[in-house]
C-alpha cells in the first residue's frame, strides 16, 4: 500500500475564489458596523465587545448621520461609507477598539493581511514575560480572542451557505488530487516503499478482474471493463524489474492503475467544506476535519496555537496556571477523535503529502511535524499560489512555503529529501474572486 494526505488550507478555497482571507473577514466586520449606524436610533455610545462607537458632544441619531439612502438622488448609501465616514473624522467621533482586536486591524491596514492565531500567540508570550500592560493575564486577551472566533463563524457560515455549491469544483484541481504518483517525487529515503509498493500494485495486477482490482479502478472513476485488458497486457510483457524500472525512466503507456495512491485521506484544516466537493460517494474516501466543522457541535471550531517545539511554550505550561493553556491546539485535538484517526492512518502505510492552500505557518507546527517527519512519510509536494497581473505582476510563493515546511522539521536533511523541489511541482489552479459577503 502507498496512500496520500492531501493538506488542506485557507489559499484552498481562496484559489475557488471565495472571500475567505482575514483581511475579508475584517472587511466584512466593518460592513456590519456600518450597517449598525445607518439602522441605530440612540446617540450614545454603541459596542460589541471588540470595538466601540461614540460621538462627541450633544449625540444625535446615528441614522440621521448615516442614512441608508439619499432621497434626493435615489441612491442608496453603501453601509462601508458610514464606517469609511466615522474613520475619517475624529473630531466628531471615538473608536476605542479592544487592545488585540486594535492590532489586527492595523495589520490589515498596513501589510493587508495577518495571522491571528500566530498574533494570539505572541501576545499570549508576552503576558508570560510581563511585556505588555494591555493585560495581566490571559482571560481579557482570551475573551477577545472567543469573541473574534464568533464572528469569524458567522462569516464562514455565510460563505458555506452561500457560496460552496458543487459549481465551485475545479476539474483541473481534482484531477491534481487523483493523479498517480510520480517517481520523480518520491524521496531518496522513500523509494524502497516506494518499490514494494509498485511490486505489490503488480502482482495483484495478474488478476485485473479481481474484486480488489476493481474497486480500487471504480473508487478514482476508471471503467475496468475497459482497462482490464490494457493491465493483463502490461504485466504479461515486462517481469517486476523491468516494470519499475520503466517507471522510474518515465516511460509512456503505464496504466494509471500501477501508480494510483491506496487511499486518499483529505486533512482538512478549514472549518468550511469545500473540500468535500471533490470526494465522491462511490469512492468512499475520508476527510477529516481535524479542527472543526461549522454545524457540528460534535466536531467544534479549534481556533487558536499549536506550536509545541516553540521555546517559549515549555516555559508557559510550566506555569501550573491552566488559563494560559485555554486556546492550545493540541490540548483541543483532544476533545474529539480526529487526532487519533490521523495518527492511525499514517502510521498504517507510506504516504505522500500534497499540499494545497496551506501555508504550513507556526500556528500548526505540532501536527505538522507529526505528519512531516513520520517515518512512513515518502514525499512533501507543494502547489504554490501564482501571482496574476492584477495583485502587482509574477511571481510565487513555492519559496515562503518551503521556508514555513522547514521550520516543522527537525531535521533539514530530511526536509530536503523528501520536498519536492520546484520544477516538478505546479501552480494550484485558481477562480476569479466571486462577490464579498453582505
Amino acid at each position: 500500500m502507498m496512500n496520500r494526505i492531501i493538506l488542506i488550507g485557507n489559499g484552498f478555497d481562496l484559489v475557488h475564489g471565495l472571500p475567505k482571507s482575514y483581511a475579508d473577514f475584517i472587511d466584512y466586520y466593518w460592513k456590519q458596523w456600518g450597517k449598525r449606524l445607518q439602522q441605530s436610533y440612540l446617540g450614545n455610545e454603541l459596542t460589541d465587545n471588540l470595538c466601540s462607537i461614540s460621538q462627541k458632544g450633544e449625540p444625535s441619531p446615528w441614522y440621521w448621520l448615516f442614512p441608508t439612502a439619499d432621497v434626493q438622488k435615489g441612491m442608496i448609501i453603501p453601509p462601508q461609507n458610514a464606517i469609511e465616514d466615522v474613520k475619517s473624522q475624529p473630531d466628531k467621533f471615538i473608536i476605542d477598539k479592544k487592545p488585540f482586536f486594535q492590532h489586527i486591524d492595523n495589520a490589515i491596514e498596513t501589510k493587508k493581511w495577518v495571522d491571528i492565531e500566530n498574533e494570539y500567540y505572541q501576545f499570549l508570550k508576552r503576558i508570560v514575560k510581563k511585556d505588555t500592560k494591555l493585560y495581566e493575564n490571559p482571560r481579557g486577551l482570551d475573551a477577545e480572542l472567543d469573541t473574534i472566533k464568533s464572528k469569524l463563524v458567522a462569516y464562514l457560515s455565510k460563505i458555506q451557505k452561500y457560496r460552496i455549491v458543487p459549481e465551485l469544483k475545479n476539474e483541473d484541481i481534482r484531477k491534481a488530487i487523483y493523479a498517480p504518483f510520480k517517481a520523480k517525487d518520491i524521496s531518496v529515503n522513500g523509494r524502497s516503499a516506494f518499490d514494494e509498493f509498485l511490486t505489490e500494485r503488480w502482482r495483484k495486477a495478474h488478476d485485473a478482474e479481481s474484486i480488489e482490482c476493481k474497486s480500487l479502478l471504480h473508487k478514482f472513476g476508471y471503467n475496468w471493463q475497459f482497462d482490464t485488458y490494457d493491465i493483463q497486457k502490461h504485466v504479461e510483457s515486462y517481469d517486476v524489474p523491468k516494470h519499475i524500472e520503466r517507471i522510474y525512466n518515465g516511460a509512456a503507456g503505464i496504466h494509471d492503475y500501477f501508480l494510483l495512491p491506496s487511499e486518499v485521506l483529505f486533512l482538512n484544516f478549514n472549518y468550511t467544506k469545500t473540500a468535500d466537493l471533490y470526494i465522491s460517494k462511490s469512492s468512499d474516501f475520508k476527510i477529516n476535519h481535524i479542527h472543526g466543522e461549522l454545524d457540528n457541535d460534535k466536531n467544534s471550531v479549534i481556533f487558536g496555537y499549536g506550536d509545541e517545539l516553540d521555546e517559549d511554550y515549555k516555559t508557559i505550561s510550566n506555569l501550573n496556571d491552566n488559563s494560559y493553556l485555554t486556546n492550545i491546539k493540541s490540548i483541543r485535538y483532544l476533545e474529539t477523535d480526529n487526532y487519533r484517526q490521523l495518527l492511525r492512518f499514517i502510521g498504517s502505510a507510506p504516504y505522500q503529502i500534497y499540499i494545497m492552500g496551506h501555508s504550513c505557518g507556526n500556528s500548526g507546527r505540532t501536527l505538522l511535524n507529526t505528519l512531516f517527519e513520520h517515518k512512513n512519510c515518502v514525499s512533501i509536494k507543494p502547489y504554490y499560489y501564482e501571482w496574476t497581473d492584477e495583485e502587482g505582476g509574477h511571481g510565487d510563493n513555492y519559496i515562503e512555503i518551503i521556508q514555513n515546511i522547514s521550520r516543522n522539521f527537525n531535521s533539514m536533511q530530511l526536509m530536503r529529501d523528501r520536498v519536492v523541489n520546484k520544477s516538478y511541482c505546479r501552480p494550484l489552479p485558481q477562480k476569479p474572486k466571486v462577490a464579498a459577503i453582505e
